[in-house]
């Protein structure tokens, strides 16, 4: 009985309907047409002329190469578009970035107490596309090599030189937007959610009006009042 009268409802109050759809399918036209957002990450690591790039040994002592890979850290980042992030560990598109790349110091520590342990700087790039991400992320690894470079060959270093290591040597660009079945899930809630709404809307405009309705009848059935 109640699925036959919200059946009715919907028939007599179809352009409430129509109306929720359309606003609704627009809606998700406009968030569909959104433009992607594609991110990837690497780390440089720093490695002294005296050890294979086999990573760092417990215990040891890296306060030399961390102060030189922060001395690149600045260099690369000065008079540059590069984003500040105030943790290493957070994700540029997580901070609603949808265009630009950061250069930072690995900090293993938090946000209120950092710790920089590592010779290691932590690339990222976010961008509209694949492409865009790949060219932007090969031209501050570039840039990194060559402020590395600079720097000793500002001090007269010429052999034995501190090298970098970029891990993974072939960084995957993934789409921060989620996976095409995510965005479908979206899709469908949110036209779920449209014609949910507006079939509430129809219930309540068909309540209101059959409350008027109602009103005026009574109020025409009503006997004019005659002076005694």
């Amino acid at each position: 009985m109640v699925v036959t009268s919200l059946f009715h409802i919907l028939c007599r109050r179809w352009y409430i309907v129509a109306f929720g759809l359309v606003i609704g399918l627009a809606s998700l036209g406009a968030i569909r047409s959104a433009e992607p957002v594609y991110w990837t990450k690497a780390e440089v690591s720093f490695i002294a002329p005296d050890r294979k790039p086999a990573y760092w040994i417990p215990g040891d002592d890296y306060s030399s190469l961390v102060d030189f890979a922060a001395m690149v850290e600045r260099r690369v980042n000065y008079n540059s578009r590069s984003v500040d992030l105030s943790l290493s560990s957070g994700t540029l598109y997580g901070a609603g970035i949808r265009q630009g790349y950061s250069v930072n110091l690995l900090n293993s520590g938090g946000q209120w107490a950092k710790s920089f342990r590592w010779p290691v700087l932590s690339v990222q790039v976010v961008d509209s596309s694949a492409l865009k991400v790949q060219a932007v992320l090969n031209e501050v690894v570039d840039s990194i090599n060559s402020a590395t470079r600079e720097l000793q060959e500002e001090v007269g270093v010429t052999q034995d030189l501190i090298t970098t290591l970029t891990s993974p040597a072939s960084p995957e660009v993934v789409f921060g937007g989620g996976t095409q079945i995510n965005r479908l899930k979206g899709a469908v809630t949110w036209i779920g959610l449209s014609i949910a709404l507006s079939t509430i809307a129809a219930v309540v405009t068909d309540g209101m009006l059959a409350k008027n309705s109602r009103a005026r009848t009574v109020r025409r059935r009503r006997p004019a009042h005659v002076p005694g």
